[in-house]
């Protein structure tokens, strides 16, 4: 059995508190003065970036339209810059939707006026006619224009809901070697010998594609449809479908009198419209190859217009050429 006993001087344990509490302090400062830093680097690449793309964004939202108004942070490099980026496209893109929209009504406004006015003179000119030939004549016109009122408004009516068809239904896998074929199908007719003749080349298999068959088959609908109206009587039609690279060609060729050299790209305006006598008047509104070019380019294909030559270069015929990304397996 036995006592052990320890001592100190007084002030060594306060000594040794104090320095503990000194050092505990200079942490504490330590902290604060990261946790400063931090905050004012936080501040200054993170919160006021994202509080101009929040203006700016709010600023498109007031109406200003200007592109400018979302800051370009692209310099940046990183998902607040990817992020600017994207709002700018999207900015840039709803402005040129705007623009679209207003010019697709000032042509729809133009469109109708057309006929209506013309239905206008020839109403007034029938009141004050007596002659029943004249009258008869002013009756076809009121007839032809209001034909043309009609398949106008058709028209108008289908191009103004393919946004929202094209945006809101489901993608899936369109086998073009049945639509294609499908889609010539409708415009023979063996009881008229003078309809052209259609000559299909398609592979077996393999020509599938991504997208909505109920659009593609329109695209398709038009544009035979369109060779259609300038091919001859008994005249030839060949439809050429093929695949390389992961994208599917599908050339359109008829034996009409080809397409003015200026003309290979206006023909895909809006109410561009150039028919043959034989089609009849009112019958086609000019939106059929805008429609189609539309829901291709939206499918991320691409389609052209081009004239097919003899050896000693004359035109013999016009040509389509649709391609399409093929469907990854």
């Amino acid at each position: 059995m036995g006592v052990l006993m320890l001592s100190t001087e007084a002030g060594d344990i306060d000594d040794v508190l104090r320095q503990e509490w000194l050092q505990l302090l200079l942490a504490a400062l330590i902290a604060f003065a990261v946790l400063a830093v931090a905050t004012g680097f936080l501040l200054v690449r993170i919160t006021r970036p994202l509080r101009a793309l929040a203006d700016g964004a709010d600023a498109v939202r007031r109406g200003e339209r200007q592109v400018s108004a979302i800051p370009n942070l692209a310099l940046r490099g990183d998902e607040i810059g990817d992020l600017s980026i994207a709002l700018r496209s999207m900015t840039a893109a709803l402005y040129a939707r705007m623009d679209a929209i207003e010019q697709f009504a000032a042509d729809v406004a133009h469109e109708i006026k057309n006929p209506l006015t013309s239905v206008a003179s020839a109403i007034e000119t029938l009141q004050r006619t007596a002659d029943e030939e004249k009258r008869r004549k002013l009756m076809g016109v009121v007839r032809d224009d209001v034909r043309r009122l009609d398949k106008l408004i058709s028209d108008i009516s289908d191009a103004s809901r393919l946004d929202a068809e094209l945006s809101r239904e489901r993608a899936s896998d369109v086998d073009l070697t049945g639509l294609i074929p499908a889609m010539a199908q409708m415009f023979e007719n063996p009881d008229k010998p003078d309809t052209p003749v259609f000559k299909l080349d398609m592979p077996v298999e393999g020509l599938v594609v991504r997208g909505l068959d109920g659009p593609l088959a329109q695209v398709f609908r038009n544009v035979i449809e369109n060779a259609v109206s300038f091919s001859p009587k008994g005249g030839v039609i060949s439809i050429v479908a093929s695949s390389a690279g992961g994208r599917a060609t599908i050339t359109i060729d008829d034996q009409g009198p080809g397409i003015p050299e200026d003309n290979l790209e206006a023909i895909f305006r809006r109410f561009y419209t150039e028919r043959p006598a034989s089609h009849g008047f009112g019958k086609n509104s000019g939106l059929g190859l805008s429609i189609s070019r539309q829901i291709v380019e939206v499918h991320g294909g691409h389609i052209v217009a081009s004239n097919l030559r003899d050896a000693e270069g004359a035109v013999r015929g016009a040509r389509f050429t649709i391609d399409l990304p093929l469907a990854k397996p």
